[in-house]
């Protein structure tokens, strides 16, 4: 289900003519779309709702500190945000039970060592790394396109 949703959302992102935005906007629909659809799994939920959180806060930010940003930079960071979810989920779900602490470590530091907006409001970026509650222990002040092409590199030097 997760392939069909990002070759989705990829085809999105690169068909011709669309309008500024609308892969970023697709984004967060299909993201608050899982999340608030409870006939899903709850580790489902919680992963969309870090995506929806993540877009939001991506957004907010990247308006109020650029404003001047580029729609399709935004686009570019939920591809890559969408894709490094779908990566940490497979490397999660193939690894040995005993390798699963390694990976949330893995993706967790490379989260921490791109940060977008250099946010120093650390309580609020840091909210999903430190409630216990959430698999996705990344900061949602995450350069997604730095992140995603370097977890990439890590894991095929493996």
């Amino acid at each position: 289900m997760m392939k069909r949703l990002l070759f989705a959302f990829s085809l999105l992102a690169t068909v011709v003519g669309m309008s500024a935005q609308e892969a970023y906007n697709e984004a967060i629909r299909m993201a608050k779309a899982v999340a608030d659809d409870t006939s899903r799994s709850l580790e489902e939920r919680k992963m969309a709702t870090f995506k929806k959180d993540a877009l939001y806060y991506l957004g907010s930010q990247s308006y109020k500190l650029t404003p001047d940003s580029s729609a399709s930079m935004l686009d570019h960071q939920a591809l890559a945000l969408f894709q490094f979810i779908n990566l940490y989920q497979g490397s999660l779900a193939m690894a040995p039970k005993k390798d699963r602490a390694n990976i949330i470590n893995l993706f967790k530091s490379v989260s921490l060592a791109h940060p977008r907006f250099h946010d120093q409001n650390k309580e609020y970026v840091l909210a999903y790394i430190t409630n216990a509650g959430y698999l996705t222990k990344f900061s949602l002040d995450t350069d997604w396109v730095a992140a995603y092409n370097d977890i990439k590199k890590r894991i095929q030097g493996k």
